[in-house]
């Protein structure tokens, strides 16, 4: 866990699959200005513990509510970026309480009704990877993150971030459990309880998850507001570093001070620590859900999934 310590607003950055909070590093001069910004490796993952079973979303939310727990940190703005963005997700909707603004950084919320890459995207992105970066480490995945301007135009530079991706590398077993955590994710029937004002960001020409997924999240959550970063990849925080800092921090202006939500109650709060434990079936069982839905809504000829299909 890395802490810029200022008397700044608390921005807790949470990180992607399997990659270490190494990856923020080259932006935290910057937002250290402005927030007081608070990163950590996921379980599984970097530096963390990486235990031989299963975990969830809902268990690796509840980590990031620990973590501000130790650190003594009541609330924080949140920013989760790819899978960090599902952690943020499952973090808002169960302890709203610790969410002030959240971003949610090129992520979707999962299950069948997530738009993925198309085999054109695919077959676009193996050609790139088969003739893109050389040399050591994974250069491969350049094509994953960067635009292809990006990688055409400053390569030196897509080499030196590509170095933060390569630290900490993640064990197997971790890999594996990230993995099917992130399989398991469906958050798409219960955005509407995300309390916390939202600013869903993603890069314009983003290969691994398309852009039509944050409409999506925009859509579905009640105080959200999208921000596509142009010529810009997966990775649009350190591509276009300063244009998504001033993106972020216009927004924040815009809305003022942002205090956190209102803990959830009743039964949902009695049950939470039941649900958390259960996270990877109960997940299974909402995207089974999502699927049923979507088959329903094609037979009546959903408007819903057209506009997305059409967006992405």
């Amino acid at each position: 866990m890395v802490r810029a310590r200022r008397q700044r607003e608390p921005l807790l950055l949470i990180t992607g699959f399997t990659i270490s909070s190494a990856v923020f590093e080259p932006l935290l001069p910057s937002y250290a200005e402005r927030f007081d910004c608070i990163s950590y490796d996921n379980r599984g993952s970097g530096r963390s513990g990486a235990p031989p079973w299963p975990t969830s979303m809902p268990e690796l939310a509840a980590d990031a509510a620990r973590l501000l727990d130790a650190l003594d940190v009541p609330s924080a703005h949140v920013l989760g970026i790819s899978m960090g963005g599902m952690i943020a997700q499952e973090l808002a909707i169960r302890f709203p309480e610790r969410v002030r603004g959240l971003v949610l950084g090129a992520t979707t919320p999962g299950g069948p009704r997530a738009l993925r890459p198309g085999s054109r995207e695919l077959t676009a992105l193996g050609a790139a990877a088969g003739g893109g970066l050389r040399g050591p480490g994974r250069p491969w995945l350049a094509s994953w993150l960067f635009s292809p301007a990006f990688l055409r135009e400053q390569p030196a530079r897509a080499r030196d971030l590509l170095e933060h991706f390569d630290r900490h590398r993640a064990p197997a077993h971790g890999v594996v459990a990230q993995l099917w955590a992130s399989i398991c994710h469906d958050t798409l029937s219960r955005l509407d309880r995300i309390q916390a004002p939202t600013l869903v960001m993603h890069g314009a020409q983003d290969a691994m998850a398309p852009v039509g997924n944050a409409r999506l999240l925009a859509e579905r959550i009640p105080d959200a507001e999208l921000a596509v970063v142009p010529n810009a990849g997966h990775a649009y925080l350190l591509e276009r570093p300063e244009l998504s800092l001033e993106l972020l921090t216009d927004w924040l202006d815009r809305r003022g001070p942002i205090a956190a939500g209102t803990a959830n109650g009743g039964l949902t709060a009695r049950a939470e620590p039941l649900t958390r434990a259960l996270g990877l079936p109960i997940g299974a069982c909402r995207s089974a859900g999502s699927l049923i839905g979507l088959g329903g809504q094609r037979l009546k000829g959903g408007r819903h999934v057209a506009v997305d299909r059409r967006a992405a």
